[in-house]
């Protein structure tokens, strides 16, 4: 620099005037951001409560599919006792009429 000192702005506009334009100015922004930050705060709380609700349903789902996948093994499980009674029963009748039919 050329060691001159900065001097201080000169404003055209008296103080009376510019002074109520500033504050304005700045009530405005400062609304502006409070309006702002209070959508943050309401769109956080809902991410939050969003949050909770999917994993909540998530763990009812994890409990639900792992109850049908129990109930189809059971399923399964009845239908094989079933065959295998009808088996037994059918030979069990087979059995039977062989007794009637054969002579003492």
């Amino acid at each position: 620099m050329d060691g001159t000192t900065a001097t201080p702005p000169v404003f055209q506009t008296p103080p009376r005037i510019l002074i109520p334009k500033l504050v304005i100015s700045r009530d405005g922004w400062k609304a502006k951001a409070n309006q702002r930050k209070k959508k943050l705060k309401a769109a956080c709380i809902r991410i939050r409560d969003l949050v909770r609700s999917r994993d909540n349903w998530k763990d009812k789902s994890n409990i639900a599919e792992t109850r049908i996948a129990d109930l189809e093994r059971r399923i399964e499980q009845a239908n094989q006792d079933l065959a295998a009674t009808r088996d037994e029963n059918a030979r069990l009748r087979d059995e039977s009429k062989k007794k009637e039919t054969s002579p003492h």
